[in-house]
């Protein structure tokens, strides 16, 4: 696809983000691309880091190319390696990459959708009692909170938890405790298709969290369900990687 309008979303926050943003509003500008508003634009451009594209990823259905830092790891490219990237862009063009997000309901109410991970985590220095229910098992454990990642967030938190590193394309998902006790559960990946039903019982307090973007206060005794997104994050990808 030859690109024509963008729209930036940047963390206003971060210095180097805006000194970025007034570069390459020239820059398009000076190229012959629209800017528009999210809403109207044919692909949005994240700068700011892997947290920018994970808050905004709900607000605006369409295409993204994350810019980050060094320390970003979905952000197709840094700040410093952008314009050689987004030069590849404007003269070959670019493609979209699906990847497989998570959707979630706590106590029948639904949560955003997750591009990383669905969370259940405790607030204090206590235990969660646990129980599972998935592919036709039941799991009861304890542990200091459990959660459900895809395979684009296997990388990330799950992976420091001690889950396995997947393929990014990979639709299946994968159930990672947090600190078990006993290590009573390992990680385990499960089918594209599969629900899953937790039930916590806790007597301290504890949050759902989703991208660690958004929290909910869940109830002492709660019901979380977690499946595979009908909806899919696109990404754009370079057809033609620049030389590096």
């Amino acid at each position: 696809m030859k690109l024509q309008s963008v729209a930036f979303l940047i963390n206003a926050k971060k210095a180097w983000a805006r000194s970025l943003h007034k570069e390459l509003f020239k820059y398009f500008k000076k190229n012959g691309v629209k800017l528009l508003p999210a809403q109207d634009a044919q692909i949005l451009i994240t700068i700011g880091g892997d947290g920018t594209i994970l808050f905004h990823k709900t607000l605006f259905h369409k295409p993204i190319l994350g810019i980050g830092s060094d320390t970003s790891w979905i952000c197709q490219c840094k700040a410093q390696n952008c314009i050689p990237y987004i030069q590849s862009i404007l003269k070959h063009g670019f493609k979209t990459q699906k990847r497989a997000m998570l959707s979630s309901k706590l106590d029948g109410k639904n949560l955003p959708d997750a591009l990383n991970e669905v969370v259940i985590r405790n607030r204090e220095h206590r235990i969660l009692n646990l129980r599972l229910f998935a592919q036709g098992k039941r799991y009861s454990f304890m542990a200091d909170g459990i959660m459900f990642s895809t395979a684009t967030g296997s990388a990330a938190y799950a992976y420091s938890c001690g889950g396995r590193h997947m393929h990014p394309l990979s639709k299946k998902f994968q159930i990672v405790a947090i600190a078990p006790y006993r290590r009573a559960f390992k990680p385990m990946i499960v089918d594209a298709d599969s629900i899953c039903e937790l039930h916590v019982d806790s007597t301290c307090k504890a949050d759902a969290v989703i991208d660690g973007q958004h929290e909910v206060p869940v109830k002492r005794k709660c019901c979380l369900v977690v499946k595979r997104s009908e909806r899919e994050f696109e990404f754009v990808i370079a057809k033609k990687e620049p030389k590096k």
